[in-house]
């Protein structure tokens, strides 16, 4: 048992619980696309920022998901906790996945979207990228079953922080070397 789930576990899955709620084939299909949907979209603004020659913009999006990533695979391998249907057999999975869970490398993605969504875009759609990013995602990867809350809940803080730590001025001077 990992120190997360020993600060988390009762917590984790009461929550856990709730959400993990698989009703129909539909709806399945419907979350495994919108937890993947992720990878698309950091290609559409990574293809924005080239067609709107915001260079700067796209060098950091790449260092920051590129060095994110790994920083949040280091932790998945060191922490090695298990997914929660590998523990819990009575929980509902819609797929299975091969690497650790804690923390949730699709919502560390997502919240670092937040940083990128591109100015220009209107008030509505903004605001329903960011419903999407920090709402549908992460209860999507519940409702699948492959993450505990906290797994989320780190993931969501990492994907916070991350952009802050690698500024624009960080990837510049990395890009330039």
């Amino acid at each position: 048992m990992s120190i997360i789930d020993n600060l988390f576990g009762t917590y984790d899955m009461y929550l856990l619980k709730f959400f993990n709620q698989p009703f129909s084939v539909s709806l399945n299909i419907f979350f495994i696309i919108l937890i993947y949907s992720i990878y698309p979209i950091l290609i559409l603004l990574a293809f924005f920022f080239m067609r709107t020659k915001q260079f700067e913009k796209l060098s950091r999006l790449f260092l920051v998901v590129v060095f994110g990533y790994l920083f949040v695979l280091g932790i998945k391998y060191y922490v090695d906790r298990p997914r929660p249907y590998e523990n819990h057999p009575e929980l509902a999975k819609i797929f299975e996945k091969v690497d650790p869970s804690f923390p949730s490398a699709h919502t560390f993605l997502s919240f670092l979207v937040l940083y990128f969504i591109p100015k220009q875009l209107p008030k509505w759609t903004k605001y329903t990228f960011i419903l999407y990013l920090t709402v549908l995602i992460p209860i999507g990867v519940l409702y699948a079953g492959v993450h505990y809350p906290s797994d989320v809940l780190f993931g969501a803080i990492i994907g916070l922080l991350f952009p802050k730590i690698v500024s624009e001025n960080l990837a510049k001077k990395i890009f330039k070397f």
